[in-house]
Formats: C-alpha cells, sequence, structure tokens
C-alpha cells in the first residue's frame, strides 16, 4: 500500500521563490487565503527578497528622471552636474543596496507600529508575523511605482523643469484647484490617501484579523493607525527631502 501523496506540500518546497511570488500576486485579490497559508509558518525574507529586485529595477527606470532633477538642484546651487553622473557602477550599486534597505527599513518599521497595536489589543501574534502582513502589501506601493513610470513616460523628460513635476498623485489632492497653496507636507500627505494605499489597508486588516485573530474592529482600528502614522512619517520624509532640493 502506497503513502498518499501530498503534491501541494512538495510543490512549495520545491519552489518557494515561485510561492512567494505567486502570493505577491494573489493577495491583491484573495488576502486571506493568502496569509491563511501562513498561520503556521509566517514567512518574509523571500517576498522581501522578490520585492527588493523589483522595487529596484523599477527605480532604474525612473533614473533618467531622476538624473534630471539632479541636475537641476546643482544649477540651482550653481554648479554643474559632472559628466557621465548618475550611469556609472557605484551608482547602480548605491542604488541597488538603497532599495534592499529601503523596504527592509520601511517594513521593519511598519510591523513594529502593528505588533505594538496587536499587543495592546490583546491579539495572539508575533513581530514575524507583523512582518509577514505588512510584505504583501507591498505588491500596491509596486503597482504604483509601475504607474508613476508610465505617468512620467507619458510627460518626457523635457517636461521635469522642478522636483514637483516627478511628484505623480493618486489621491484627493488632484481635486483641488491648480493654484491652491499648500505645504508639501500637506501636499505629500493628501497623495498618499490614494486608492492603492486604501487597497492596502484592506490587505493589512485582513492579515491582523487572520495571523493575529484580532475581531474586524481591532483589525481596522490597528489598520488605521498604523496607516496614517507611516503615511505622516512618510509625508515628512518626503517634505524634507523636496525642500533640500530646492522645491
Amino acid at each position: 500500500m502506497t503513502a498518499p501523496e501530498t503534491p501541494a506540500a512538495a510543490t512549495d518546497a520545491g519552489t518557494p521563490f515561485v510561492t512567494d511570488a505567486g502570493r505577491l500576486v494573489r493577495v491583491l485579490f484573495s488576502p486571506g487565503a493568502v496569509y491563511a497559508e501562513q498561520e503556521e509558518q509566517p514567512t518574509f525574507w523571500k517576498p522581501w527578497l522578490i520585492v527588493c529586485v523589483l522595487w529596484m529595477a523599477l527605480q532604474f527606470l525612473q533614473r533618467p528622471f531622476q538624473t534630471r532633477v539632479q541636475e537641476l538642484a546643482m544649477a540651482q546651487a550653481g554648479r554643474t552636474m559632472p559628466a557621465g553622473a548618475g550611469t556609472g557602477a557605484v551608482t547602480y550599486v548605491v542604488g541597488g543596496v538603497t532599495a534592499f534597505l529601503t523596504v527592509l527599513v520601511m517594513s521593519a518599521l511598519t510591523a513594529g507600529i502593528l505588533y505594538l497595536l496587536m499587543a495592546g489589543m490583546g491579539g495572539e501574534t508575533t513581530y514575524k508575523k507583523m512582518l509577514t502582513v505588512v510584505i504583501f502589501t507591498w505588491p500596491l506601493a509596486l503597482l504604483q511605482q509601475v504607474l508613476t513610470f508610465v505617468v512620467l513616460t507619458m510627460r518626457g523628460v523635457e517636461s521635469i523643469n522642478s522636483v514637483w513635476d516627478m511628484f505623480v498623485s493618486f489621491g484627493p489632492d488632484l481635486f483641488l484647484p491648480a493654484d491652491t497653496q499648500m505645504s508639501p507636507f500637506l501636499r505629500l500627505f493628501l497623495a498618499g490617501i490614494s486608492p492603492l494605499q486604501i487597497w492596502g489597508m484592506v490587505i493589512t486588516a485582513v492579515g491582523l484579523m487572520v495571523l493575529a485573530k484580532v475581531s474586524k474592529g481591532a483589525a481596522w482600528t490597528a489598520a488605521i493607525i498604523s496607516f496614517l502614522i507611516t503615511l505622516a512619517v512618510g509625508a515628512g520624509i518626503g517634505a524634507f527631502g523636496i525642500k533640500a532640493m530646492g522645491g
């Protein structure tokens, strides 16, 4: 008598990166099922690596636009951009390291916020589970980068005349009159309340319900608080960077 076959387990064990890549796609439409698969063994490092590679690739696609902004900043400071700057091997290495660290640090901080919130609400959770919840919301950030690249490509590099021309919003600030005066922080904060970000908040809430075993109300409360905190921090850092570049 032969033992029962377990093809699904064998497939997962043999192709872990393919499995996690599939989860990163499926989580957009079936977050509950994706998180349920990881209740016993939450995963972070393999999907993190996949997200990092894709994030790095998207940043490199936007390199011509970033180089243009650097040229404008140098010109405003009365300096000339060195020939070949932004295209050397060192630039790509630094860009790659920055991409990996960006995803890691942002994921770690957001997971820490969620862990504290879940601990305060009595959730049955661990920090690793919160890392799992966070990393599987990153496909929305990748999708936003794709849309940003498409918009910038349609505009063309020659349309970049200030740091704000690199800014592509999908948030409620689009409904304000073009001559509305607001601080960089407020503009970035409003831009962060986009359909994609709200979609990510929904995925976060589902992940908390599944992995932290909390009620829908607690999950949504934690997801909203975490969203607002990370949005405020991101807007603050972005506003500082824009001002530093003359925006």
